[in-house]
């Protein structure tokens, strides 16, 4: 099926956002630091940007929706690397995550959400573009490509 979804045209879905080469794991240890990278940003990343973030804000200026707002286009700022069109993109997820982080499911199914959401964009949209190919693997230091 992977050989199938390769051979067609590349929808827009699967096209990034942004430069993630470096990000894309090139190794099995790579890959396992990747996964646990996928793991951190959506339990860190939600914790601060959910909770921590417009709390504070909240506080500092005395409602809790400028503490939410300030929170979302920090989030989506944070993106920078992905562009424009990612940074916007980005800010409307981290949206549509701030209003449900107030008026849905308990965050941690935001965490995982998240989560999955970079191993998508790390493991299986490279998968379905090429981007895991004997050629694009850089074997370790010092070992040949087998």
């Amino acid at each position: 099926m992977f050989i199938l979804l390769r051979k067609l045209k590349r929808p827009a879905l699967l096209n990034p956002l942004g430069d993630f080469s470096a990000l894309i794991p090139r190794t099995l240890p790579e890959a396992g630091l990747a996964f646990l990278l996928c793991l951190n940003a959506g339990l860190g990343e939600e914790l601060f940007f959910r909770l921590a973030l417009p709390l504070l804000a909240g506080q500092l200026t005395g409602s809790l929706i400028a503490g939410a707002a300030l929170s979302t286009l920090l989030f989506g700022g944070m993106h920078w690397y992905q562009g424009r069109k990612g940074v916007l993109i980005t800010t409307v997820i981290g949206l549509i995550f701030m209003l449900r982080a107030l008026h849905g499911p308990p965050l941690i199914w935001l965490m995982g959400f998240h989560a999955l959401m970079d191993v998508m964009a790390l493991f299986v949209r490279p998968a379905l573009t090429g981007h895991f190919s004997r050629n694009t693997v850089t074997p370790p230091a010092g070992q040949p490509l087998s």
